[in-house]
C-alpha cells in the first residue's frame, strides 16, 4: 500500500494541498499521513530575550494534535462523499518538534513514505515558496520526491505528465519510479529535454538522445511514454513553454544541483516559472541523495 505524507502548517495553502493529496490518494489507492513540525518557545530565535508565556512542550503538542485530528476528520468526511466503490484512504497523523525538513525526513524514513505533498502560497507562489528557507532546505536535502501544490490548483484526473530531463542516466530511475507510482492512473508521460541550440552540437546531441531513449525503451516497460525535444534559448524559457501547454496535468523535474532548480534558486528563472503556478510540480531529489533500501 502506498503512503502519501502531507506536511501541513494548517494554513489555507496547506489545506488545499491536503485536499489535493486526498483525491490523489483515492486515485492511487494510497493512505495518508498528516504531519506537522512545531517548535517550542525555547527553540525560537531570541527566545532568551523574550518573556514567553508558560507554554511547555505538552501544551503545544496537545494543540497541534487537536488541529491534526480536526484536519483528519475533515478529509475523512470529504472521502465519504466519494462513490462507495472508491478507495477510502486510511488517515493518520503525527507531529514532532523540529524543522519541517527534519521532521518530514524522519517520518519518511520510519514509515517508508512514497510521496510527500506540500502546499505553495498564493499569487506568485512558486517564487515565494521555493525561495523560503524550509522549502529550499527540503528540496536540497530530501531523499524522497516532493509534490508541490499551488494554492490555485485543484485535483483533476492526471492524464499527462511532463518529465523534464537533461538526459542524465540517473533520470531513468525516476521515470521508472514515476511509472510505478501512477500505474493505476495510466497517464501519458512526455519526456521533455530542454536545451540551448546555441551551445549543443546537433550530431553529438542526437547520439546522446538516441542512447537515452534506447535505455528508456529497454529498461522501462511502460507503453505510454513519448519524447519531445524543446529548443529554447535558456532553461527558464523552456520551462515556461512547458507550463503553458493546456493539456498538462503535472510537471516532474529532477533537482540536479547545478542545473534547472539550482538556477531557479538563484533567481534567474523564478519569475518566468512563477507566472504559471497552477500546475503541481513534482521534484525528485538529486540522485546522490537517494538512499537505496
Amino acid at each position: 500500500m502506498k503512503i502519501i505524507l502531507i506536511a501541513t502548517d494548517f494554513s489555507a495553502p496547506a489545506e488545499n494541498a491536503a485536499k489535493y493529496a486526498l483525491a490523489l490518494a483515492i486515485a492511487l489507492k494510497a493512505d495518508l499521513l498528516l504531519c506537522n513540525a512545531f517548535k517550542v518557545p525555547a527553540d525560537a530565535p531570541l527566545a532568551a530575550q523574550v518573556a514567553w508565556p508558560l507554554m511547555d512542550y505538552g501544551v503545544i503538542k496537545k494543540e497541534v494534535t487537536s488541529k491534526l485530528e480536526a484536519l483528519a476528520k475533515k478529509l475523512t468526511a470529504l472521502s465519504a462523499l466519494e462513490d462507495p466503490q472508491t478507495h477510502r484512504p486510511k488517515i493518520e497523523y503525527e507531529s514532532e518538534v523540529g524543522t519541517v525538513c527534519d521532521v518530514v525526513t524522519n517520518l519518511a524514513n520510519q514509515r517508508k513514505i512514497d510521496l510527500v505533498v506540500m502546499g505553495l502560497s498564493g499569487a506568485g507562489g512558486l517564487a515565494k515558496f521555493i525561495l523560503g528557507s524550509s522549502s529550499k532546505e527540503m528540496i536540497e536535502k530530501a531523499s524522497f520526491p516532493v509534490l508541490f501544490i499551488p494554492f490555485t490548483a485543484h485535483y483533476k484526473e492526471i492524464r499527462k505528465i511532463v518529465f523534464t530531463t537533461d538526459l542524465n542516466e540517473g533520470d531513468l530511475e525516476y521515470i521508472q519510479f514515476l511509472t510505478t507510482l501512477i500505474s493505476d492512473l495510466s497517464p501519458e508521460i512526455l519526456i521533455a529535454h530542454i536545451t540551448n541550440k546555441e551551445v549543443d552540437q546537433k550530431d553529438k546531441m542526437q547520439r546522446k538522445i538516441d542512447a537515452f531513449l534506447n535505455n528508456v525503451v529497454s529498461e522501462i516497460k511502460y507503453p505510454k511514454i513519448k519524447y519531445e525535444y524543446v529548443w529554447n534559448i535558456d532553461v527558464g524559457s523552456g520551462l515556461e513553454y512547458i507550463t503553458e501547454q493546456d493539456n498538462i496535468d503535472l510537471v516532474a523535474i529532477v533537482h540536479h544541483r547545478h542545473h534547472i532548480l539550482g538556477k531557479i534558486f538563484k533567481g534567474s528563472y523564478t519569475q518566468k516559472l512563477s507566472r504559471h503556478t497552477e500546475l503541481p510540480l513534482l521534484v525528485f531529489p538529486p540522485f546522490e541523495h537517494v538512499i537505496s533500501d
